[in-house]
């Protein structure tokens, strides 16, 4: 035997090492069912073993399409099959067996939609899940938009209706739609006439703003029933429940991003396999350097012509230069609020800094992004001109939270400033780093400013990826402008690429005097953590920490 090319466990090792596609490369997910064909015809296998890593997203979101594809495209040996494919989940001594699964392959081949109650919404039948959110946006609406007090919040619920109706306008008319990812800001898409986007973590975000968070847990355990590894990114995994249970109107083409991390990939990989619907993925640059600026223009310059492709409509250089201006217009009341925020004692009420990120996804570019943008910019700025906090009694605390916010129940900010006197002048999520506006003059020049901005200002994109450096430096920043007593690490589970990082993160916190409460959660999933826990986990840092280190000061 020739070590290297007669031994079976080489090949074998060869065939997982150097030829099987990396899992970052969605489009090249056909080669990689090829190869696990290949090997199983080659080896006279009687069946596969998955062995799904517990740090591994990128492969753990590959298990469940996997299983797909060879169930639906057995091998020609196909008589040597012998049992089911099966996963051993991390924690379990033995295979389970999801009975969802048969159930939703059955109810797919019946062409059976799935869909929920249906009710009345513009005078169309839509699914249940939609006439919570709906109502739930209008609801609040009606209630609170004569309060002078809640200028920002309406806005931004508000907007999301406009998107709701513009999505069933959509479905209605029969207009392409364009499905993105939170890394991924939508102005080349707006940059087609009539295209209609809708970000893929849509329906969650409105679950837990203006619906109710057990349509979200209804999701999540939808999309692990089948087969998507518990480990996932709780967004994510709704993601993939929300197109299980066709809530979505479906895509005529896909155009994602692969950040801010492995989970979103995960997502992508299940959704452009559920849908088989065309995908582009952008490759975004680990670092974000003049060269990696240039390298993403490039993508997104040759995404254009997929969108055309696909969508049927031109894509107008001049309508992308609108885009781009309305997107600038956002930023600049974006940038004057965080400047805004940083006021003392903090004008605003803290959950505002969490929906950023998504007014960000969901509306840029568009004039309801502008209309949110400014809406938050003029209340902090009439507020701080009547010399009011958002505190009532005054604000005790000011913290930076960091990480993820604790989407599944943001009535727990109102809980911190009522109770704990706490304020939350700024988080990850609501920084808008001070970068270079999109220069409009060239269509070169708002190419590279639309990369720019994918790479240094979107929220997790900007720092969940690259040297450590600069993600600890963003919380050292904020810590620094914002004057605040101390910083919350909220450790969503899902994010391994921040909690691998936590031991430098408590280091430099340390080093620069801020005292760093670490606790781990989930910020879609109550179950992981329940509220009252977090509760009390800062109730008792700031009664043993912070109180007696301000009463010595």
């Amino acid at each position: 035997m020739n070590p290297g090319v007669d031994d079976p466990l080489e090949r074998i090792a060869r065939h997982k090492f150097f030829q099987v596609p990396c899992a970052r490369m969605v489009e090249c997910f056909d080669d990689q069912v090829a190869v696990l064909k290949d090997t199983v015809r080659e080896f006279n296998a009687d069946g596969i073993i998955f062995q799904r890593m517990k740090f591994c997203d990128p492969w753990a979101g590959d298990g469940h399409n996997l299983y797909w594809r060879m169930k639906e495209r057995r091998h020609p040996d196909s008589e040597a099959w012998k049992g089911s494919i099966r996963f051993q989940p991390p924690g379990r001594s033995k295979p389970v067996s999801r009975p969802s699964w048969n159930r939703w392959a059955s109810d797919l081949d019946a062409g059976n939609d799935r869909k929920g109650e249906n009710m009345a919404i513009l005078g169309k039948e839509r699914q249940e899940d939609w006439e919570v959110v709906y109502e739930g946006a209008t609801g609040l609406i009606d209630l609170y938009q004569e309060d002078p007090e809640s200028k920002g919040m309406n806005a931004i619920v508000g907007g999301f209706r406009v998107l709701m109706d513009g999505m069933f306008a959509a479905i209605d008319e029969g207009r392409p739609v364009v499905w993105h990812n939170c890394g991924c800001s939508p102005e080349l898409i707006r940059g087609l006439e009539g295209v209609q986007t809708v970000p893929i973590e849509l329906l969650t975000v409105l679950q837990n703003l203006v619906g109710e968070v057990d349509y979200t847990i209804a999701l999540i355990d939808e999309a692990e029933a089948h087969g998507v590894a518990p480990e996932v990114c709780s967004i994510d995994k709704a993601a993939v429940g929300t197109v299980l249970k066709n809530l979505y109107p479906e895509p005529t083409c896909m155009l994602y991003h692969n950040t801010p991390c492995d989970s979103q990939i995960a997502a992508i990989k299940s959704l452009t396999e559920l849908t088989r619907k065309p995908m582009r993925l952008m490759d975004v640059p680990y670092l974000s350097g003049d060269r990696e600026v240039k390298y993403l223009a490039q993508q997104l310059r040759e995404a254009i012509p997929f969108l055309e492709e696909h969508t049927g409509r031109k894509f107008s250089w001049e309508r992308f230069r609108e885009v781009c201006e309305e997107s600038n217009r956002t930023a600049k009341y974006l940038r004057d609020w965080n400047e805004l925020r940083r006021h003392i004692p903090c004008p605003q009420v803290s959950k505002l800094v969490a929906l950023n990120t998504a007014l960000l996804v969901a509306f840029s570019g568009d004039p309801e992004g502008t209309t949110i943008a400014k809406a938050f910019h003029d209340e902090a700025e009439e507020r701080i001109e009547r010399g009011e906090s958002s505190i009532e009694g005054g604000e005790l605390y000011r913290a930076i939270w960091y990480q993820d916010p604790v989407w599944f129940d943001l009535q727990f900010y109102d809980w911190m400033e009522s109770e704990l006197k706490l304020v939350i002048p700024m988080d990850l999520f609501g920084y808008y780093a001070p970068e270079a506006l999109i220069d409009t003059s060239t269509p070169e020049s708002m190419l590279e400013g639309l990369a720019r901005k994918d790479l240094r200002v979107l929220p997790m994109s900007r720092q969940f990826k690259g040297p450590i450096d600069s993600y600890i430096g963003d919380y050292l920043r904020m810590c620094a402008d914002y004057k605040v007593d101390f910083g919350i690490f909220a450790g969503h589970v899902a994010c391994k690429h921040g909690l691998g990082g936590i031991g430098l993160f408590r280091e430099a916190s340390r080093e620069a005097g801020i005292p760093l409460l670490y606790f781990e959660f989930d910020m879609f999933d109550p179950r992981v953590t329940p509220i009252e826990t977090i509760q009390d986990d800062i109730t008792h840092f700031i009664e043993d920490v912070v109180k007696p280190r301000k009463e010595a000061a």
